[in-house]
């Protein structure tokens, strides 16, 4: 390991606090497991998921657990300078001597970096390629519980599900002797999958026409459940060198109520789960010498049952209370006010579209009326400036329900400078994704010219408004992580592609596929899709279910209906105030 690398690891481990006391020394007898991110440090540090996971198998004093990361850019040219393999950021000692190597992930893109590191490490990628001495490698981690195969061909076993249901079980057939016994447990156990025991074939469009098991457990997702076993995931190792710079993390909550119909938090994290408020301080309390900072990680934080106590007894600690983001429905001025007094000053929201119509048809049950009153609550408490989620491309959006989403940040942007003359509004635009395991899973994104125009419009409108800053995602980096939410195995020679540095659309024309069956065509209902061998507690026909009453909103002439003290009522289909005159323009 070169001198720069050595003394980078070692800087980090210096300015790194191991919340609850010091760790011994990590070289122990046992099993060696390289806990990796395929991302950098940075990010990899503020995941919650990924630093539970590590803590867990560090605090077994049968288990030797160290980290590993992406390099990043000086780093990166540090390894190939000298040829040195991936090495950990404990011990530096070369990522394949373990014999365990074992990655979260979070995000689609990051698939590209699992591969890039395999190959950083010194392995073969393909799991076929790799000699039974080599380590085991598995994954897990929100993404590959949705859709494990673009990366199944590079992957030994997938844990699929929540990891605290997934650990003791993973961690006693990790003991045997061999990875061919290893993998033989984990193809019975429930909630792992092993790919090179199934085997896929495909029609000559390309869509799926069989698969096959030839050994092994159905995979069934797993859950975690009301066990105390399993703190609520938080910060481990505390640090300033990341993108949440020396704030203590900790998930409050699983799941989601809303059940909007493109995302795949509400409807893979069910039940909605919330951890025990006494749970949470007493993280809180453990943390509190060493920050001043908390975040609240959750889909729904404001959903916790007893959000209102928690950020309250948060605040009274002297913490500055943060959250992830805040759901309209949840706005009040019991929950927000502690927030602010605690010297939060921006909160995250998600109107999502600009118009009624879209918004109910997606399952978000706000009306633009509410969202105004529920900023105003925000901004009354002492929120200073807000930053709003917005979605392009979503199924059934029509050109009125772009235009209208000017008009609505106007408005809102109206409030925050009329109660705070400095306070900022910010739009984030995202291009709509279809994702596995929701209503939407059977919809197209929108081709890239149809997104090009609609978030241009957007910028050009958004932009004009000052006071506002606009933010928006590239639709063409964006297809990338639709490709691999929804793809399947025969992506692997493109995700190989990718991580040696080569574009997409060439990548793809290489191993014959195209973007196009991927991303722009609807799929059958009674399709065999990708990920449909994984049993994940929700059925096809609920799904689809809620597909159909999304179609029935958006039918033309259909009454915009909301419910209201249980009972549904109708609403006016009228645009936000300005939406006209944007319509008019050429």
């Amino acid at each position: 390991m070169s001198r720069l690398l050595r003394e980078r690891a070692a800087r980090r481990l210096a300015r790194e606090i191991r919340l609850g006391g010091n760790l011994g020394p990590t070289a122990r007898a046992g099993l060696r497991i390289a806990v990796g991110y395929p991302n950098r440090y940075a990010l990899g540090m503020s995941n919650v998921g990924f630093q539970a996971v590590h803590r867990f198998w560090s605090l077994l004093p049968d288990c030797d657990s160290e980290r590993f990361f992406l390099p990043d850019r000086g780093e990166m040219k540090e390894y190939r300078r000298t040829g040195a393999p991936l090495r950990t950021l404990e011990s530096g000692r070369p990522v394949r001597s373990f014999d365990v190597i074992a990655f979260s992930i979070t995000f689609e893109p990051d698939l590209v970096h699992l591969v890039a590191m395999l190959r950083l490490a010194g392995l073969k990628p393909l799991a076929a390629d790799r000699d039974p001495r080599d380590p085991l490698v598995i994954a897990g981690g929100p993404v590959t519980f949705l859709n494990p195969e673009p990366i199944a061909p590079f992957v030994d076993a997938f844990g699929v599900g929540e990891a605290e249901a997934l650990l003791p079980a993973l961690t006693d057939r990790l003991r045997a002797a061999s990875k061919a016994e290893q993998l033989a447990g984990l193809a019975e156990e429930s909630g792992f999958y092993v790919p090179a025991t199934h085997e896929v074939s495909y029609r000559s469009d390309g869509r799926i026409r069989e698969r096959r098991v030839r050994s092994g457990q159905p995979v069934v997702r797993a859950r975690m459940g009301k066990d105390d076993r399993f703190p609520p995931p938080a910060t481990f190792l505390l640090t300033r060198d990341t993108e949440m710079s020396g704030k203590f993390l900790v998930e409050v909550s699983r799941g989601c109520p809303t059940l909007c119909r493109f995302c795949w938090a509400g409807y893979n994290y069910l039940p909605k789960r919330s951890f025990a408020v006494e749970r949470l301080l007493d993280l809180a309390r453990a943390a509190r010498p060493h920050t001043d900072r908390i975040g609240l990680v959750s889909t729904a934080v404001g959903a916790h049952r007893e959000i209102v106590p928690l950020v309250s007894e948060l605040r009274d600690m002297g913490y500055r209370v943060s959250v992830s983001s805040v759901r309209f429905e949840d706005v009040s001025d019991e929950f927000v006010r502690p927030l602010a007094e605690s010297g939060e000053r921006t909160v995250a929201v998600a109107p999502e579209v600009g118009t009624d119509r879209l918004r109910i048809a997606i399952h978000k049950r706000v009306t633009n009326d509410e969202i105004l009153d529920k900023v105003g609550i925000l901004l009354d408490a002492g929120v200073v400036n807000l930053k709003l989620y917005l979605m392009v491309g979503l199924p059934g959006e029509t050109e009125e329900d772009v235009l209208g989403i000017p008009p609505l940040v106007r408005a809102i942007r109206d409030q925050v400078r009329s109660r705070h003359p400095r306070g900022r509004t910010i739009a984030s635009v995202n291009p709509f994704i279809p994702k596995p395991g929701t209503p939407f899973q059977w919809r197209p994104m929108a081709p890239l010219g149809e997104l090009n125009w609609k978030l241009r419009t957007l910028r050009r409108e958004l932009g004009a408004l000052a006071g506002v800053e606009a933010h928006m995602k590239s639709p063409r980096l964006e297809r990338l992580q639709a490709i691999l939410a929804v793809g399947d195995r025969r992506l692997a020679p493109v995700v190989l592609s990718l991580a040696d540095g080569r574009a997409l659309k060439p990548s793809l024309r290489a191993a014959g596929l195209s973007a196009d069956f991927y991303l722009h065509r609807e799929r059958e209902p009674d399709e065999e899709l990708p990920w449909s061998f994984l049993e994940t507690g929700m059925k096809d026909r609920v799904l689809r279910d809620q597909l159909e009453r999304a179609d029935a909103a958006l039918a033309p002439g259909a009454p915009v209906m909301i419910r209201r003290g249980g009972v549904r009522v109708p609403l006016s289909p009228a645009l936000p105030e300005g939406s006209a005159e944007l319509l008019a323009r050429p």
